[in-house]
């Protein structure tokens, strides 16, 4: 099959979405399929290029301070008309890719898959694009979508009140092998934030708990990785009213690996996920994984600890004291757990598996 799959970005610029998409588009171009992916373009990357076998085209877009995903890239619009392929695919809630991507396969009377990563729960002034959004624009797209793929069980319910049940397919995230630490976890001294510096990360949550922990464990240091979405001077500031110093940086995907081994544990204190990479890279990292139970969390936890699974979530500040501290206090009982969730993860998760559910996908529209 010849694929199109459009996204708002595309590595290396980071994310979660970004690295489905890249990873899936390698695997299925594995598989033998003919893979384009139309992006937008980042300052310093060029404008097609060559992925691993898969052809990415990147333009130029217009982009909007409301949601990473906002960018309105115009000319995108007629590439996808001109590449005509046997299926279009497009990627993510909040974005405009999935309506050209829907409108260009209806003109060409091919089939549209949409993937939702996630279900935005949004606050304060963003609700005005959100409605919008989801009144304008959403419905166009998931009414000609033949097939709208959810990486989160948790997503179903909510997005089979806009489109019809019997369109949605479960298929979750995978996990590269790159990501194995050894289990060395105790002799680190770093907590270690991964992901878009973005208020519904929660991130200030993690930051008030850590300076309650600090004064029990003085050497741990705190450090987010991920690129900033206009909240790091915010966090900053936090941090030095709580009299504490934390390090940010933003990594190439192919070192975050060494983020992850060089971390004695990774927190996640998202107000809202569908299917976090985060949470797959940590625990098959072998590294004590902390989240608020959101998105699909609950499902896999639950695959991973079993019946420990409550030691890793916390819904708010307190509890994510509570759990990091009986953590850090006892950290060789966490050990047998960490490594079992480790080899469960790596066994049952792998982005080959991906796409060739997601390629099964691709092949029961064109029928």
């Amino acid at each position: 099959m010849k694929l199109l799959h459009s996204v708002h970005s595309f590595p290396p610029t980071q994310g979660g979405i970004e690295h489905h998409v890249y990873h899936l588009s390698r695997e299925l171009h594995a598989l033998g399929n003919e893979v384009v992916v139309i992006t937008t373009r980042d300052k310093g990357t060029a404008g097609e290029e060559d992925f691993n076998g898969v052809k990415v085209k990147r333009f130029f877009s217009i982009d909007f301070p409301i949601f990473s995903s906002a960018r309105l890239p115009i000319f995108a619009f007629f590439a996808m008309l001109r590449e005509n392929p046997d299926v279009y695919a497009s990627h993510g809630y909040g974005s405009i890719m999935p309506l050209f991507a829907s409108l260009a396969a209806l003109l060409n009377r091919k089939p549209f898959v949409f993937t939702l990563h996630g279900y935005p729960e949004v606050k304060g002034a963003k609700r005005i694009f959100y409605y919008f959004y989801k009144f304008f624009i959403a419905p166009i797209f998931l009414r000609i979508a033949k097939k709208v793929i959810v990486v989160s069980k948790a997503s179903i319910p909510i997005i089979a009140k806009e489109c019809d049940p019997k369109k949605i397919v479960y298929i979750p995230n995978g996990i590269e092998e790159v990501f194995d630490c050894e289990l060395d976890y105790e002799k680190k001294n770093k907590i270690t934030y991964v992901g878009r510096l973005d208020e519904d990360k929660g991130i200030d949550v993690l930051i008030k708990a850590f300076a309650k922990i600090k004064k029990y464990f003085p050497e741990l240091e705190l450090e987010l990785v991920g690129k900033d979405e206009g909240i790091k001077n915010r966090l900053e500031a936090l941090a030095n009213s709580l009299s504490i110093k934390l390090s940010f940086r933003e990594v190439p995907y192919h070192q975050m690996p060494e983020v992850y081994c060089g971390s004695k544990a990774i927190v996640l204190p998202s107000r809202y996920e569908g299917f976090s990479l985060v949470w797959l890279e940590a625990i098959a990292s072998g590294r004590a994984m902390f989240s608020t139970p959101v998105g699909e969390a609950p499902y896999l936890f639950e695959q991973a600890y079993g019946e420990k699974k409550e030691k890793f979530f916390f819904k708010n500040e307190d509890e994510l004291v509570v759990k990091l501290l009986r953590f850090l206090k006892s950290q060789k009982t966490f050990k047998k757990t960490i490594e079992k969730a480790k080899y469960i993860i790596k066994e049952e998760y792998s982005w080959e598996n991906v796409a060739k559910l997601t390629g099964n996908v691709y092949k029961d529209v064109l029928q």
